[in-house]
């Protein structure tokens, strides 16, 4: 059975986790990489900015999916300290109302029937952590491309820092009430 003690500690190791990435997102944005290329005397001066420009993309691409699997790793480990037992999609998927549910809303089911869930009035959160993890899977299926994702009028920057927000309000407003009981 899942205690409160361990809810929190799950929930601190995940907010470690997503402020290291959250500094090296900084120092992304603070590391200008094109001086890497100086030495390739025959690249040019556009195409060591576009380099630079790509890799900065793929940064983002890959720091976009940490932070989605940070989360479900901590959803993952909620649910194993919750019911001691490995999640199993598959076996949840024979389940009629799971049928076309992603794994994101499976655990989210699951782990409520179990008194934890989003902070009353905090279910916009997990629409935005649900539109984040659309955004993985489009990175993953759109070439890795960062760009591909940027809606038009954004940046790079300011997607990605849409997602960490999304990401760091979900984590911060999931709560653990074990005394509540089921109103069924």
């Amino acid at each position: 059975m899942l205690t409160q003690e361990d809810f929190k500690h799950v929930k601190k190791l995940a907010k470690l986790e997503i402020k290291l990435l959250e500094q090296e997102y900084r120092d992304i944005l603070n590391h200008d990489d094109s001086s890497i290329y100086e030495e390739y005397e025959w690249l040019h001066e556009e195409q060591s900015s576009e380099l630079t420009r790509k890799r900065k993309n793929r940064r983002y691409a890959s720091l976009t999916v940490e932070l989605c699997s940070i989360m479900e790793q901590m959803l993952l480990q909620l649910y194993k300290r919750t019911y001691q037992k490995k999640f199993n999609s598959t076996q949840l998927m024979k389940t009629p109302a799971y049928r076309a549910r992603s794994n994101m809303e499976m655990l989210e089911s699951e782990l409520g029937k179990q008194h934890i869930a989003l902070k009353a009035g905090k279910e916009p959160c997990s629409t935005a952590l649900h539109q984040a993890f659309q955004t993985r899977n489009r990175l993953i299926h759109e070439n890795f491309s960062f760009v591909a994702i940027v809606k038009d009028g954004s940046n790079e920057e300011d997607t990605f820092e849409t997602i960490l927000h999304a990401v760091k309000k979900y984590r911060k407003h999931l709560s653990y009430e074990p005394n509540v009981q089921n109103k069924e």
